[in-house]
């Protein structure tokens, strides 16, 4: 599977906690809407203008460009409400289905109050992590990629478009995140440095690491 699989089950509690009020998400009223977004869309564009506008593109680029770009990895900041499936499919895959994280550990309530991040390939959502920002503390979480994707770089670009983006943030120090024994070292290529001792979460062996951004 090589460096770019990435999984690790993240968990920060402070020691006291105010109790927060968990954004109840229905996921059906969401696939609803985006549902009639899509056919609004497609009901008022211009369908002779949009195919003028790629007969122009393959005219400059060629088909062969115009696929080469659509076939390049990406990374976008993910709108929870929108988004959410998505996420959470890429993560079932990599933490429950492959390393039997329970369903309750995995999804905790926390990621409405998080920035939510996805990389695709082809369009495709593959890749996703969430940080959750802190007294100028980024704390990077649920990175995870599909097996489809590993190896692809994908991985590693998600991070660091995360990081690229916590850095031009004036109000964030440093990043952290609990790393998997088996990808420290994909982490300290990308500057992090672990510390302290191996610690067990969700029954994985994990490590704390920080970075200075």
């Amino acid at each position: 599977r090589g460096d770019e699989v990435i999984v690790g089950v993240n968990k920060y509690r402070k020691d006291h906690e105010d109790p927060i009020d968990i954004l109840d998400i229905d996921n059906d009223a969401v696939r609803e809407a985006q549902v009639a977004r899509i056919a609004a869309t497609r009901a008022a564009r211009d369908a002779g203008a949009c195919e003028a506008a790629l007969a122009e593109l393959e005219r400059r680029e060629g088909v062969s460009g115009v696929a080469e770009k659509a076939a390049r990895p990406s990374v976008r900041r993910a709108d929870w409400s929108e988004d959410q499936p998505a996420c959470l499919a890429i993560r079932a895959e990599a933490f429950i289905e492959e390393q039997g994280v329970p369903e309750e550990l995995e999804v905790d309530g926390e990621d409405a109050f998080c920035r939510q991040y996805l990389g695709e390939l082809n369009g495709e959502p593959l890749a996703t992590a969430r940080v959750r920002v802190t007294d100028g503390k980024a704390k990077i979480q649920r990175v995870a990629v599909r097996r489809a994707a590993r190896g692809t770089g994908l991985g590693a670009m998600l991070m660091r478009s995360i990081l690229t983006e916590l850095q031009a943030d004036p109000q964030i120090t440093e990043a952290v995140l609990d790393a998997q024994l088996e990808v420290i070292a994909f982490y300290e290529r990308l500057g992090f440095a672990a510390e302290g001792e191996e610690f067990l979460d969700a029954g994985i062996w994990h490590r704390r690491m920080r970075m200075a951004v």
